[in-house]
């Protein structure tokens, strides 16, 4: 019996959670625990990565998925040697993996502790795999070989179209691209769902899906995960101050709510809560247990309609009927604020 150990690194986020989705398939879909530091350097969650991984002869297989590991051992001496040491003990029969992303600006500058990491991982008989996002010129590529892999038919043109929306023909290499490849999958399987067995066209692409370009904003979906409508127009209100784009705004609700609705149809079928996380399957456990706790807020109906509506404002967006800003705030006040209970 020897020890599974997986090293996934890169900007490209989507692509270092399917390695270790791919992993925890490979082991027969053991019990799965996802770590996060809380802080850096954050030795609690060395420590306790370390004894979970060393557990397999008491709790049964499972795997454990380190995130950040290099942030978790920080610039401390301890923290460094926990790391190393985690990778070059592994007990036979444990199963870890280190998903380490790291920002697109630096991923031409790996730092020390990375390559140290590569060598313990390599020593104990595990895997390095780099994912980087693809870059300018390179993105219509793969989501014309990503569509396949989905056995969706798509366009070369609307592949090409659907890349640029979301920054891949932007050239400046200060552009955070790791989230290019989940936007990107995410808009095949909503196209695909809209246009049943009809390969994708520009049509398609230009009817359903928003610019994104560049980086998606967070405080406004989380607000609408928590069901927080002050707090969502807050966000929103100061993402418009800043001068963020709306359809890059509208595109990230768009994105949430379309999770909501996938987790909320679930819970309602009564799918048992190990199966949830896996079939929401967004990047990792505790992210998908997110998504599903945010579904329980809403009913079915309220997630349709907030759909519904954000369609309508984005057709009358780019139809020039009505100024974005009045559009997304329009929805936020007739979809959220107007919807408390």
């Amino acid at each position: 019996m020897t020890a599974t150990l997986l090293l996934a690194h890169g900007d490209d986020a989507f692509a270092i959670a399917q390695a270790v989705a791919q992993l925890a398939a490979s082991l027969g879909d053991a019990d799965r625990i996802d770590l996060a530091p809380e802080r850096s350097p954050d030795e609690g969650i060395l420590d306790r990565a370390g004894v979970e991984a060393a557990s397999v002869g008491l709790f049964g297989a499972h795997l454990v998925v380190l995130h950040q590991p290099l942030r978790a051992a920080g610039r401390s001496l301890s923290g460094e040697e926990k790391l190393l040491g985690m990778a070059r003990t592994l007990p036979d029969g444990a199963a870890l993996a280190f998903a380490e992303e790291r920002p697109s600006r630096d991923i031409g500058k790996p730092p020390a502790l990375l390559r140290r990491l590569e060598e313990a991982v390599r020593e104990r008989g595990g895997s390095v795999v780099e994912h980087r996002a693809p870059r300018r010129a390179e993105l219509a590529g793969w989501t014309r070989r990503h569509a396949a892999s989905l056995g969706v038919a798509i366009d070369a043109r609307a592949a090409s179209l659907l890349s640029e929306r979301v920054g891949g023909a932007i050239w400046e290499t200060d552009v955070e691209r790791g989230e290019q490849t989940r936007v990107i999958d995410s808009e095949l399987r909503k196209l695909a769902t809209y246009g049943g067995e009809r390969p994708i066209g520009m049509a398609g692409v230009e009817l359903l899906t928003a610019d994104t370009r560049p980086a998606s904003v967070f405080a406004i979906t989380n607000a609408i995960d928590r069901r927080e409508p002050a707090a969502a127009a807050t966000a929103l209100q100061r993402a418009l101050d800043e001068g963020q784009p709306v359809l890059r705004i509208l595109a990230s609700i768009q994105g949430r709510i379309s999770d909501l609705i996938v987790a909320r149809d679930l819970v309602d079928r009564g799918v048992p809560p190990n199966e949830l996380t896996r079939l929401i399957g967004r990047g990792n456990a505790r992210i998908a247990e997110r998504v599903v706790e945010a579904a329980r807020r809403y009913r079915s109906i309220e997630l349709e309609r907030m759909l519904r509506g954000l369609f309508v404002a984005d057709l009358a967006i780019k139809r020039n009927d009505v100024e974005p800003e009045a559009a997304v705030s329009a929805w936020l006040g007739e979809q959220l604020l107007a919807g408390r209970s």
